[in-house]
């Protein structure tokens, strides 16, 4: 096997932490591809996916990338031989693939605790709303915990973004997992995006789908 990320001279956890990150951002492209292909492709799920890509990346992945508001760009935050592998005009691209990797997610797990019920995308569903913030959550804490925790940075690293409205100036840690701290500004995007991400699923659903 070809390992090109030879000459980045990754540690084991780094090197793992960039092939998740790949996987994560090849997924969504690859799906998208082979449902286009068999002309399977939901407009109502493509667009609410579109949009997800959209406001991640101008929403917060953009700005913590290049620390646009206040803090420090994602090649000062973590090690070199990371950003040899994960370069940085990259690391918006593949995070903002990766969340719509989980957005999609989601979108089937919420169709198919509700597969024998009415739609939850004719109107607002608090039982969908609770499954859509629940998984952002829960996924969100994982990543912070054991996927990113060599590049968030501490407070006062990470830059304001639209859609982490507090920035660095408030940003307590709510717990510790695996001596990995759990902070507020990591987990308010997702609970923004969760509403917005239901929102525009009904919008989509009821607008195009038959």
């Amino acid at each position: 096997m070809i390992d090109i990320f030879k000459d980045c001279e990754l540690n084991r956890i780094e090197y793992w932490l960039v092939i998740r990150l790949y996987i994560a951002a090849s997924i969504p492209v690859i799906l998208s591809s082979y449902y286009l292909i068999i002309k399977k492709a939901s407009l109502s799920v493509a667009l609410t996916l579109i949009s997800t890509f959209l406001i991640a990346a101008f929403g917060w992945e953009l700005w913590l990338t290049y620390g646009l508001a206040g803090g420090l760009p994602v090649d000062q935050r973590r090690s070199a031989m990371l950003t040899c592998a994960i370069p940085v005009n990259l690391n918006w691209l593949l995070n903002s693939l990766a969340d719509v990797l989980i957005v999609w997610i989601g979108l089937f797990l919420v169709k198919f605790i509700y597969r024998n019920k009415k739609s939850p995308f004719l109107k607002w569903n608090w039982g969908a709303f609770a499954i859509f913030l629940f998984w952002f959550i829960i996924q969100n804490i994982y990543v912070e915990a054991f996927f990113y925790n060599l590049q968030l940075g501490f407070n006062g690293d990470l830059s304001w973004a639209p859609l982490h409205p507090f920035g660095s100036w408030f940003n307590p840690t709510l717990f510790n997992i695996a001596g990995s701290p759990i902070t507020l500004q990591a987990q308010t995007s997702w609970i923004l995006m969760t509403p917005i991400v239901y929102l525009l699923s009904i919008y989509f659903d009821k607008k195009y789908s038959s």
